[in-house]
């Protein structure tokens, strides 16, 4: 194997570590923000419209939990597409490339919105009348 096409390939697969590690990660977090929800949940209730907030936070982690998910199985799937590739002596090739480009943009908008929400969960929280 060529040293630049063993550089790529360690590349590729070091960032399919840490974008596995990133999604785990939010994984933990989303578990925590729906425990303490449902923890804040039962303390206060206060109308219908912290309910409706409440109900739209809780959706909110559910989505980012089965996207957590998808791309944790994209990437698997990723991982073994190089991996064939390598044991059939096409490291990295034109479908590889477009799979992983996809799978990137998918990863820069999950951290974008995955970020927004914790901002606003947090806001949330905050506002809360348990926090004051």
């Amino acid at each position: 194997m060529k040293p630049a096409k063993y550089r790529q390939l360690t590349e590729v697969h070091l960032l399919h570590r840490i974008w596995r590690n990133e999604l785990e990660l939010a994984l933990q977090e989303v578990n925590f923000w729906e425990e303490l929800l449902g923890t804040l949940n039962e303390i206060t209730v206060a109308g219908a419209e912290a309910d409706t907030t409440w109900t739209a936070e809780l959706s909110q982690l559910h989505h980012f939990r089965r996207l957590s998910k998808r791309l944790l199985h994209e990437i698997d799937t990723l991982e073994s597409e190089v991996a064939k590739g390598v044991r059939l002596g096409r490291i990295l090739d034109a479908e590889t490339r477009l799979d992983h480009q996809y799978l990137r943009n998918e990863m820069d908008s999950f951290h974008a919105d995955f970020r927004t929400f914790k901002t606003d969960i947090r806001r949330y929280m905050t506002e809360l009348p348990a926090f004051q």
